[in-house]
């Protein structure tokens, strides 16, 4: 059994039941008693070409996702004695995500450039991956702590408040990202990610920027590392069902970032297009179809509370029964924020109360880790 040591503050949320109960399999990989699903994935056996049709590749991730799922009803002590495959869940899902490279869909812009051959989109990101910082976090939510945190250089948002904009946005134009970042192959990733693991980590986070731009790297990873750790996803949540797809069943917690509860509000603070349609598909995927354990942060934007706040807090009392939120209050107007005049201040006492206030009428639980 694997003992990982927990702050104090963590100790107590823990003691929360709700909070037990709806991170229960994220808690038991902590104390090891569960196996992380990414382990579970290299027991599946797969068997394919490279020159198979990228059609062919996607049914056959389809099917090895159901194996996947029925898997999940297995008594974890079983599923730690199966046979890893050399060719297996996690190689089929890196050699999709090479393939969709070529024509890049990983997020909803699907600016289809081939960053294979060195072409970029608007995330400014080829096909290889470059990691700004990696350390262990102790200022996120406290059953995340400590969080193996692992920053990935550029972003496929454009937001003009953003408090990440040195590794997000700010770089792009100015300097090479060489400069500014070390580039990562999967060996390199996975080596980064158990040294955290080491440093006493109780789960991977991948964030940045974004980790969606990296999906290839970030997958193809997963078949180097070894340790039975939570891996979890900590991202705008702008892919595209196809790129969701090869990652859902290898991520055990989610940790979306919820801006906006309308298109309109997501077109101009951060340049992108069907926000909220998007953005509602997949946190109502990742709730009904991957591990269900989430924890959405939805950062309080001052004077949004009527057409972003309430909208969000309603989908997810009706949606999503089983996440948490954690309602912020740490929006502050930085990088290009002061050019609009709306959101040029912090959000009042008055805007959080009342943002909370509504989420304590819809039932959402939020208190134990906002």
């Amino acid at each position: 059994m694997v003992f990982r040591i927990l702050r104090s503050d963590a100790s107590i949320v823990w003691k929360d039941e709700e909070i037990l109960k709806r991170y229960s399999k994220y808690r038991g990989i902590i104390d090891g008693t569960h196996l992380a699903r990414y382990l579970i994935a290299k027991s599946i056996k797969c068997n394919f070409k490279l020159s198979d049709p990228i059609e062919k590749l996607e049914g056959l991730l389809k099917e090895k996702s159901n194996e996947f799922n029925e898997l999940l009803n297995e008594d974890p002590l079983d599923l730690k004695n199966r046979v890893v495959h050399e060719i297996n869940y996690i190689t089929l899902a890196e050699t999709i995500a090479i393939k969709y490279l070529m024509k890049c869909i990983f997020c909803e812009r699907q600016c289809e450039a081939n960053r294979i051959s060195g072409e970029k989109g608007f995330c400014l990101i080829s096909k290889d991956s470059f990691v700004s910082s990696a350390f262990l976090h102790m200022g996120e939510e406290p059953v995340l702590i400590p969080s193996g945190t692992i920053f990935f250089q550029g972003c496929n948002f454009g937001c003009v408040f953003c408090q990440n904009y040195d590794i997000s946005q700010a770089w792009k134009g100015r300097k090479d990202i060489e400069d500014v970042a070390q580039k990562v192959n999967t060996i390199q990733l996975a080596a980064i990610a158990e040294k955290l693991v080491d440093k006493g980590a109780i789960n991977i986070n991948y964030v940045g920027g974004d980790p969606i731009p990296n999906i290839h790297t970030i997958v193809g990873s997963l078949k180097f590392q070894k340790s039975n750790i939570c891996q979890l996803w900590n991202s705008n949540l702008y892919l595209t069902e196809k790129s969701l797809s090869l990652i859902i069943d290898f991520m055990d917690f989610w940790l979306p970032d919820w801006k906006y509860g309308n298109n309109k509000c997501g077109k101009k603070y951060s340049g992108i297009d069907n926000y909220f349609d998007v953005i509602t598909r997949n946190h109502k995927r990742i709730h009904d179809e991957g591990s269900g354990e989430i924890c959405i942060r939805h950062l309080v934007m001052p004077n949004h509370v009527e057409c972003c706040s309430k909208p969000i807090l309603d989908f997810v009392a009706k949606e999503l029964p089983k996440a948490v939120m954690n309602i912020m209050g740490q929006f502050r107007p930085e990088f290009h924020a002061f050019e609009y005049s709306e959101i040029n201040r912090r959000p009042t006492s008055q805007e959080m109360q009342e943002a909370r206030n509504y989420a304590d009428k819809l039932g959402i639980l939020w208190r134990p880790v906002s």
